[in-house]
């Protein structure tokens, strides 16, 4: 693994880039119920298929990180791979022939927006403590960091019916390192109805104090997430 580097905010590049394809992840309104948004933080959201990443980079306000999978930071290959048989095929249930024409081109061109959002590589093994190091030098910098933790094996939902626990893991780690427990703040996004709702932030220790283990306090967050939904989308 190689050092990591916090971003810095000035990337006039991709500020070009973002330029261009903005009116293809509009958001008409931004509903913050979080007051403002604490320097340190971790932000947890859902995924809207490939929409979220984006639309959270345009749109949150706040500098961040973002998790995202390991296989779109590597080469050609594993990104080809990962967009035909994983994103389209599995989770969008996409035919074969025109998951691997939508793969060829995206692939080729895949690496300028994914640095440019300054994706993180997560991984679902013992890697992942690469991840939570790197996340925990950007929390060191009083970035935000976001993580789309929804299990989407079997599609993108409206509402996630399942967070992994990675967030949670590095909110303790942190915490151990630095005395410090980071507000994590669920968020929804909604590509249909151009929105995006910041809950209020929760913390992790005070819902360990209550009993809560690491699994549940992920589930608790899935249920926030989803009540940011049915509050602000669904009931409109």
């Amino acid at each position: 693994m190689k050092e990591y580097k916090v971003p810095k905010r000035k990337q006039p590049v991709f500020s070009i880039v973002k330029k261009v394809i903005k009116p293809f992840f509009k958001v008409d309104e931004v509903i913050n119920t979080a007051g403002e948004i604490p320097d340190k933080c971790i932000i947890v959201s859902n995924h809207s298929a490939k929409s979220g990443p984006m639309a959270m980079e345009m749109y949150f306000p706040k500098f961040t990180v973002k998790w995202g999978a390991h296989e779109m930071l590597e080469g050609y290959s594993q990104r080809f791979h990962y967009l035909r048989d994983v994103f389209y095929m599995r989770k969008q249930f996409m035919g074969k022939f025109k998951a691997s024409v939508k793969s060829f081109f995206e692939a080729i061109v895949s690496p300028m927006p994914y640095k440019g959002m300054k994706i993180l590589p997560s991984y679902p093994d013992s890697r992942l403590v690469y991840t939570i190091n790197c996340s925990m030098k950007a929390l060191d910098a009083n970035m935000g960091v976001v993580i789309f933790p929804e299990d989407s094996n079997d599609g993108y939902k409206e509402e996630p019916t399942k967070f992994f626990a990675g967030f949670v893991v590095l909110a303790e780690r942190y915490y151990k390192a630095t005395g410090i427990d980071v507000p994590v703040i669920p968020t929804y996004y909604h590509k249909k109805q151009r929105k995006i709702i910041i809950g209020k932030p929760e913390f992790i220790q005070k819902l360990k104090k209550l009993g809560l283990k690491r699994d549940e306090i992920a589930e608790y967050f899935r249920k926030a997430v989803n009540s940011l939904f049915r509050k602000y989308i669904k009931a409109n």
